[in-house]
């Protein structure tokens, strides 16, 4: 493996900040949140926690070699956050287990030593730091890296759940095992955890650190997981290094495919790649994925990359770097040996993509990786690769920001060949193909200057531009397609001038070394034939291309002139667009919208000529079969074409009206205010009740009360059809049959005008007059 210089003297000041400290038990531990509780005796400390999530601030964290510490929490979801605030870092050389999962934060470092014993639900050992409150949220925003670093040489044991290990520097040699869950190894100086349950973790690395640098050296395994090792820089010249010298393992279990990512940011981030990468499926299922992504990527030559599957679908290697070389030079990524020994077991597909790293959610998550746009983004191929994918087929896919240049010979059986290109793509060496098949697209030109040969497969160059063929291209087809034919139309395409807006020579077409003719052989009765979409000087004046061919077995020649249809709107803040007719209207064919078809403008900017991407669209009419719309080859394969957004008009403004004036409103008079009545006067003794039976003195009977309070009791009502009648107190209804305590301030009632009014009354004392 090729490693930076400075990589050893950081592993070894890690290990220095160690090798100072004591061993003991945690001590001095004071819980700040949540609800637990600590007991200790002889070599045991067990933490015992009642709410799911606990908090609790140690002035060291240790463990010697015959000591023990265990959490007994309410369930595997729990969470125990352990801080340590004191100066000394924090030695795990004996067992630590738990009910649920254990969070240990300690900026001077952690080190796991060669006997310690880690069993819980999940394990995040850390030397950032996270808030009591973000924790209690369920907010893991871990931030501030402390200087130490973080080492694991014994076993940590995670089933079904998850192992992270976070920090500015951190190495593994020892044991981590994750079944059915997630391990991460994630350097940076911010860093955000979600814990997605299941055991599965997302990681996100917010914020770059100095000097990053993750490394394994030991075991990782997460069958049926997933495995990440990301390391970000805070600054673009000192590089986020990733080095793996262990094993890597996530088999398929379950009908879980593992994954593996070994990451080294997109800027100036270093992966280098030994050792093993294991991602098979050897029990069954469809192989997993692994992915290698950085600004540099370099794979060793003895390095062992494996998706391979025996009952099912080989997996996907992707490597992610700015620019790629397959080479033996001291800067070359990868070897032609190396990658030749790949891809008999695994689809091995290069990126070189600009862009910000972004997750797709998934289970378990799958991280869409891209680099920057400081290299030219260009594929290399500087030294031959060659092939025999078993027992499944493999594909070899180039998909490059800038060109891809094959310079020296790929030869695949049982394999397809792949390379899709925002530049040009240039065969300068042979590229041949047994039961498979090569699909070459280039946003400008495909330049074929040397011998292309597919026996049992298909062929597609693609083209924006030009599609220049100056050497032998020679396509045989026997009694058998395999599926590897990559979906492609039966023998051999040529789709050129996809950039274009119609006819002319500036917008590209096929162009064929009249000396050398391509030559398609049909030796069954397996549908093969020729297709080319062009654009033609005119509509009017074909191009014929039989000259160009040898066919022989009964290979059908099949041209297209492309049309282009017509998209344009007005701005109205959206990207969709209808297409209505064709460019040029060409005579005797018409554009016809299919159920569901779609058409859309790259962005919603007002401009020209811009891109429109489109399905479902088809040709018809009486020569519809002389044309073809110009489509994508690789994936996603859509129509294109181009159209116009306008400026929406400027309304004219409406004149404002003139303000009707606002008339002078009539003064409402005051009323009159109501007289306050004569208070009645209160005798100063003698208060005697009045019986009033129920039934009498209904008949416009009156009481007159020298006192202030008048009532009713035993089920008696009385009735008050007089506006002006004044009651000073109405006790509430229902009243006891007793009689009820007199209640002496006056209380002003009004009654309904002209309407009886019932209320429970009571008279202390009657005077009759």
């Amino acid at each position: 493996m090729r490693h930076a210089p400075y990589i050893f003297i950081v592993y070894v000041s890690i290990m220095w900040s160690f090798a100072t400290n004591g061993y003991a038990l945690p001590a001095e531990g004071i819980v700040t949140a949540g609800s637990a509780s600590i007991s200790s005796a002889a070599d045991n400390l067990i933490v015992t926690q009642t709410t799911a999530n606990a908090a609790i601030s140690w002035q060291r964290f240790n463990i010697a070699p015959t000591e023990a510490v265990r959490f007994i929490q309410p369930d595997s979801h729990s969470i125990t956050l352990n801080r340590v605030h004191g100066a000394d870092p924090s030695h795990i050389l004996g067992a630590l287990s738990a009910t649920g999962r254990v969070f240990l934060v300690n900026p001077n470092g952690i080190l796991f030593g060669s006997g310690a014993q880690v069993n819980v639900a999940g394990l995040v050992a850390s030397t950032l730091n996270i808030t009591d409150s973000d924790f209690m949220a369920g907010n893991y925003v871990f931030s501030e890296a402390g200087s130490g670093g973080i080492i694991n040489q014994g076993t940590i044991n995670a089933d079904h759940g998850h192992v992270a290990l976070l920090g500015a520097n951190v190495r593994n040699d020892g044991v981590i095992l994750a079944r059915l869950g997630t391990v991460v190894l994630a350097a940076g100086n911010a860093i955000t955890l979600d814990l997605a349950g299941d055991g599965l973790l997302n990681v996100t690395v917010d914020e770059g650190a100095l000097n990053t640098l993750i490394e394994n050296g030991g075991m990782i395994k997460a069958d049926g997981g997933e495995v990440v090792l990301s390391s970000r820089a805070a600054s673009d010249l000192l590089p986020g290094v990733v080095n793996n010298t262990g094993i890597i393992q996530a088999l398929t279990m379950e009908n879980h495919n593992g994954v593996i990512r070994l990451l080294g940011g997109h800027q100036n981030g270093a992966v280098n790649v030994g050792g093993t990468l294991d991602a098979s499926a050897p029990n069954g299922g469809d192989g997993g994925m692994i992915e290698t992504s950085g600004a540099h990527v370099r794979i060793a030559d003895d390095a062992i990359i494996t998706t391979h599957s025996t009952q099912g679908k080989t997996g996907t290697w992707t490597i992610d770097p700015e620019d790629f070389t397959i080479g033996s030079g001291a800067t070359d990524n990868i070897s032609g040996a190396a990658l030749s020994a790949s891809l008999v077991t695994n689809s091995v597909t290069i990126y070189t993509d600009p862009g910000s790293d972004a997750t797709v959610p998934g289970t378990p998550p799958v991280s869409s990786l891209y680099t920057s746009t400081t290299g030219n983004g260009d594929i290399h191929v500087n030294e031959a690769v060659s092939w025999t994918a078993t027992p499944s087929t493999t594909t070899l896919t180039f998909n490059a920001l800038g060109d891809v240049n094959i310079n020296e010979a790929i030869t695949a059986t049982n394999g397809n060949i792949v390379a899709c290109c925002g530049q040009n793509v240039n065969v300068d060496a042979a590229v041949t193909t047994v039961n498979g098949s090569v699909l070459l697209e280039a946003g400008n030109n495909v330049n074929v200057n040397a011998a292309m040969t597919t026996t049992d497969g298909n062929i597609a160059l693609c083209a924006g531009n030009n599609i220049n063929v100056a050497a032998e291209m020679t396509l045989t087809n026997g009694s058998n397609i395999p599926s590897q034919s990559l979906g492609l139309t039966p023998g051999l395409l040529l789709h050129a001038g996809t950039n274009g807006t119609g006819p002319g020579a500036a917008g590209g077409t096929v162009i064929f070394d009249p000396l050398i003719p391509a030559t398609v052989t049909k030796s069954s009765a397996v549908p093969t034939s020729v297709t080319i979409n062009y654009n033609p000087v005119s509509y009017a004046a074909p191009t014929d291309y039989s000259p160009d061919f040898i066919l022989t077995g009964g290979v059908a020649l099949n041209q297209h002139m492309l049309v282009f249809p017509v998209g344009g709107k007005t701005y109205d803040g959206t990207t969709d667009v209808t297409l209505t007719a064709l460019q040029d209207s060409p005579a005797g064919v018409g554009l016809v919208a299919g159920a569901g078809s779609t058409a859309a403008f790259d962005t919603i900017d007002i401009g020209t000529d811009k891109t429109i991407t489109f399905t479902g669209y088809t040709l018809s009419g009486a020569n519809s079969a002389d044309y073809a719309l110009p489509t994508t080859c690789c994936a996603p394969i859509v129509g294109k074409t181009t159209g116009s957004i306008i400026a929406a008009p400027t309304p004219t403004p409406t004149p404002t009206p003139t303000p009707t004036p606002t008339p002078t409103p009539t003064p409402t008079p005051t009323p009159t205010p109501t007289p306050t009545p004569t208070p009645i006067p209160i005798p100063e003794t003698g208060v005697t009740p009045y019986e009033v039976t129920p039934g009498a003195n209904t008949s416009g009977g009156a009481f007159t009360s020298a006192y202030r309070n008048i009532g009713l009791s035993n089920g008696a009502s009385a009735q008050f059809p007089q506006e002006n009648t004044w009651i000073p107190e109405v006790i509430p209804f229902p009243i006891p049959d007793q009689l009820s305590s007199l209640a002496r301030p006056p209380v002003s009632f009004t009654p309904v005008p002209d309407a009886p009014y019932t209320a429970p009354i009571y008279l202390p004392k009657q005077e009759r007059e």
